[in-house]
């Protein structure tokens, strides 16, 4: 995690409308943001979507007023304990998904719990970034491909920043 706030704010939005651009949300979207913490990104959606679920295990980020917006559900739960959401169009990491220890669970859930063709969109840091988490728990783009599609997600586009890269994947029939 970056220990600057502020720079950690300027970054995200630095990115945030190329972002945004990719993910491609509509005001009829539903998203899951899994892994939500301070909820600059739940905010960001909770503009264009319908509904917002934010998902973290610290409650207390929900104190952010980022989470005041009436359309976002905030759900205080470790998401590898179970996530009890409705169907979604959406389902989105900002640096989270490198950390959770029940990834092929999440995936599991998450091709049961996107509506047909719905996206999954990772944000990864980049495995020479000089910050960031231990290097042994990131993924290279090809490793985060590999995770992803056995659980029924195609690589539909990529983004890439300073830092960091983001991937979106949309949902196909079935597992492959």
């Amino acid at each position: 995690m970056l220990e600057n706030s502020h720079f950690h704010g300027a970054f995200r939005e630095k990115i945030k409308a190329k972002l945004l651009k990719m993910m491609k949300l509509t005001p009829n979207d539903t998203v899951i943001d899994v892994g939500s913490g301070d909820g600059f990104y739940s905010n960001e959606f909770s503009k264009v979507c319908k509904q917002v679920f934010s998902v973290d295990k610290n409650c207390k980020n929900f104190e952010s007023d980022l989470y005041s917006n009436s359309n976002i559900i905030t759900i205080c739960v470790n998401a590898c304990q179970g996530i009890n959401v409705p169907k979604v169009t959406h389902a989105f990491f900002s640096n989270s998904f490198h950390d959770m220890k029940c990834q092929d669970q999440l995936l599991s859930f998450l091709s049961s719990n996107l509506k047909n063709d719905g996206k999954l969109t990772l944000v990864e840091f980049k495995i020479d970034t000089p910050f960031g988490p231990p290097k042994a728990i990131r993924f290279s783009e090809d490793e985060l491909v590999k995770k992803v599609k056995p659980w029924g997600f195609d690589r539909i586009d990529r983004r890439e920043f300073e830092y960091h890269y983001a991937l979106s994947f949309v949902k196909t029939v079935g597992k492959s």
